[in-house]
C-alpha cells in the first residue's frame, strides 16, 4: 500500500497512530487497504487465513455457529480492534465467523510481515499483550454471567451497555438504541421469543419501547433496579 494512502488513514485516525507509530517501514509498506460492505462474511468459522486485520472503520460481529443451526454472537468489534489475532501465530482456523455489521473498513497485513514486526518493535509487542489481556477479561466476565445470571438480567446489563456507547441517539423521548430481536436473540443464543418475553415485560413497566429495528430506553434509572433486582433472583 502507498504510504501517502496510509498516512491519510491515520491522519483520519489518530488513534491508530499508537498502534503503528513503531512499524518499521519495510513493514508499513506491506500494509493492505480492504472494504466489506454490511452483512459480507469477511471469514466464515473454521477457515485459515494469512491475515491479521486492524479495524479502521465500522463494526463486525464475531459468531459461533452450532451444528443445529444455533447462532451465538461472542463479542461485537469497533475501530481500533484486531481480527485474527488468537489465530495468526499457529495459522488455526478461524474459531469463529466474523461478519461486518456496517460497512467496514480494515488495514490487513500477512502473517510473515505481522510476526517481523512483533521481532522489531517492543511498543507493538507491549500493546498486543494490553489488548489480548483485556479481551480475555470480557471473554470470562460474559462466561461468568452467562453463567450465573438469569436471561432477564444479562438483557438489562446488555441494554445498559449498549446506553453508554458513543453511536447512541439521546433526545427527551430517551435513548434510541439501534437493536432487533434477531440480534439480541443471537447474542444470547436463546429464541427471538425468549428475548421478546422479557422486552415485553420491560415495555409494560414503562422502562423501554420497542421498535422493528431499535429500542427507546425511556427510564434509564428503572433500568438500572430492574438489572440490580434480577440479579438476586
Amino acid at each position: 500500500m502507498e504510504l501517502s494512502l496510509l498516512n491519510e488513514i491515520i491522519n483520519c485516525n489518530p488513534e491508530l497512530y499508537e498502534i503503528v507509530k513503531g512499524c518499521p517501514y519495510e513493514i508499513l509498506k506491506t500494509w493492505e487497504f480492504k472494504q466489506y460492505e454490511a452483512g459480507t462474511i469477511i471469514y466464515n468459522q473454521g477457515e485459515q487465513t494469512d491475515f491479521v486485520n486492524l479495524i479502521i472503520e465500522g463494526y463486525a460481529d464475531i459468531y459461533y455457529m452450532a451444528e443445529n443451526g444455533k447462532k451465538y454472537s461472542q463479542v461485537i468489534i469497533k475501530k481500533g480492534e484486531i481480527i485474527g489475532e488468537f489465530e495468526i501465530f499457529d495459522k488455526r482456523p478461524y474459531v469463529c465467523s466474523v461478519e461486518a455489521l456496517t460497512d467496514l473498513k480494515l488495514l490487513q497485513i500477512k502473517q510473515s510481515h505481522f510476526i517481523k514486526w512483533l521481532q522489531m518493535d517492543n511498543s507493538i509487542c507491549f500493546y498486543l499483550v494490553k489488548y489480548l489481556c483485556n479481551k480475555f477479561y470480557l471473554f470470562a466476565e460474559k462466561a461468568s454471567s452467562d453463567t450465573l445470571y438469569s436471561l432477564k438480567a444479562r438483557l438489562c446489563n446488555y441494554l445498559l451497555s449498549c446506553s453508554r456507547q458513543e453511536q447512541v441517539t439521546k433526545n427527551d423521548n430517551g435513548i434510541r438504541l439501534k437493536l432487533n430481536k434477531e440480534k439480541i436473540s443471537d447474542y444470547f443464543a436463546v429464541t427471538v421469543r425468549s428475548i421478546n418475553r422479557i422486552l415485553q415485560s420491560l415495555k409494560l413497566k414503562g422502562i423501554i419501547e420497542i421498535g422493528a429495528d431499535f429500542i427507546i430506553i425511556k427510564d434509564l434509572g428503572k433500568l438500572i433496579q430492574e438489572e440490580e433486582l434480577c440479579r438476586y433472583e
